[in-house]
């Protein structure tokens, strides 16, 4: 308690009408919920051992910006509110704490929706943070008290693998058992493709029959994707040498290949442009302020943090980043828009050309990705919860990317819908996320055996 304040306990009338209050007071929650309309109920779960003999059930109505009632559930308000979100007491200590974000609680399902449409939510991410942070600021109390769940903060700096022997004239020479020796003869043998060589001439004849709002959208599309490319080629030459540093010969030599990849991905897209859309704008009108924050923020200043901090826990916020942000839910969910616009309507062949060798190339990527944090995980597992963490920020970063673009048109051509696209997004991500969670619970040894698709 501060001072003399009093402290309400957590799920009583009382403590929910000073949260009502402290969000009426929030201009932030106001902006961002101001197209929220919907009544909540959550729930803390019952849980005898800790004082609690049944569930506490809270009613919100909350009105465009507004908390119009904050109380206990009673009567028919279970069957009627639209949402219902609950979880037991360690969760919500968590949440109240600012030691678990909501949204990212409630895609990997530490909150439970009970009642409601995730993809709707996915909306209202800041809402969402802004609701709890009006929770926060009232002094609750529990019925009991809980060990505070706190991050081991990860060594701050890696061991240095450096040493005057070659491992290609040791004895043990190159493991061609690990994963990423095998991406790396994968990418010998699939990806030698030439963005030049893709005949467009189809896709010109195609691009003239489209309506001017068919052009603009697959323009914005690819503008992202273009972008992209091009950040993700700059981006990634500070992971290589972190990794050449730990002398980890079998993981540089796919990188090799990754950075190549990149480099034909950036080319092909601006073939792309050039050759059948002609268009040679200032394509940055396209580009968002989440897409910014991501592509011109997040992505570069995590790479290049690796410059003066090799450390494990750095390592993890960047490959986060590239592998399971950028390709694992951006472009995966971008491949899949382009999937819908042109494999279903017979459209552009050379660009679905093109982009089923890109999908390829990413495959890989990702499945790096996922070995890379697999392995940093096992080795020191308190790194989960850094990686957890900033995977939460990065999220919203890139549901609200996916809106941007729906949001900037009354009308989306091809039968494209904004919730298949986040559904979709959220899939990838938390198939992701599952398999790098395991590593925690595994041997660092046992990181090498993985295959693609473990």
């Amino acid at each position: 308690m501060k001072g003399n304040v009093l402290k309400h306990e957590i799920f009583t009338l009382a403590w929910a009408q000073a949260w009502a209050g402290q969000l009426n007071r929030n201009p932030h929650y106001r902006s961002a919920a101001q197209k929220w309309e919907w009544p909540l109920i959550l729930i803390l779960e019952k849980d005898p051992a800790h004082g609690l003999p049944e569930n506490r059930e809270i009613y919100l109505d909350l009105w465009h910006g507004e908390c119009r009632e904050a109380r206990p559930a009673e009567g028919n308000d279970l069957q009627e509110a639209p949402y219902i979100i609950s979880a037991p007491l360690p969760v919500w200590q968590e949440i109240l704490a600012g030691q678990a974000d909501p949204m990212m609680a409630l895609t990997r399902g530490r909150l439970k929706l009970r009642k409601g449409n995730l993809l709707k939510l996915a909306r209202y991410t800041q809402a969402a943070k802004q609701l709890l942070a009006s929770a926060v600021q009232v002094e609750t109390a529990f019925p009991v008290n809980l060990p505070a769940v706190t991050a081991t903060a990860p060594p701050p700096e890696i061991a240095s693998a450096a040493s005057h022997r070659f491992a290609t004239t040791s004895p043990g020479g190159l493991r061609q058992d690990i994963l990423p020796m095998r991406l790396y003869h994968k990418a010998k043998k699939f990806g030698i493709w030439n963005p030049q060589d893709i005949d467009l001439q189809r896709d010109r004849e195609d691009w003239q029959s489209l309506s001017d709002l068919e052009k603009e959208v697959l323009l914005h599309l690819t503008a992202l994707f273009q972008g992209g490319e091009e950040a993700v080629t700059l981006d990634l030459l500070p992971l290589i040498m972190v990794i050449a540093k730990e002398r980890r010969i079998e993981e540089e030599l796919y990188l090799t290949t990754f950075l190549w990849e990149e480099a034909k991905h950036t080319e092909f897209f601006r073939r792309f442009l050039d050759e059948v859309a002609r268009n040679h704008s200032d394509l940055t009108r396209f580009h968002g302020p989440a897409y910014q924050r991501i592509f011109y923020e997040a992505l570069p200043a995590a790479m290049n943090a690796l410059l003066n901090d090799p450390s494990p826990a750095a390592q993890a916020r960047a490959s986060a980043t590239y592998n399971m942000i950028v390709e694992g839910t951006l472009a995966e969910t971008g491949y899949h828009a382009y999937y819908a616009m042109l494999e279903r309507n017979d459209l552009l062949p050379g660009l679905r050309e093109g982009i089923t060798y890109l999908k390829r190339d990413e495959s890989r990527h990702i499945a790096y990705g996922i070995y890379l944090l697999s392995r940093l995980v096992a080795r020191e597992p308190a790194l989960w919860e850094v990686l957890e963490k900033h995977m939460a920020i990065m999220l919203e970063h890139a549901l609200a990317t996916i809106t941007e673009l729906f949001d900037t048109y009354e009308v989306i051509p091809f039968g494209l819908k904004l919730e298949d696209f986040i559904e979709y997004a959220l899939d990838q991500f938390n198939k992701r996320m599952n398999r790098i969670e395991n590593a925690r619970y595994q041997r660092p040894e046992a990181i090498d055996a993985l295959t693609e698709d473990d």
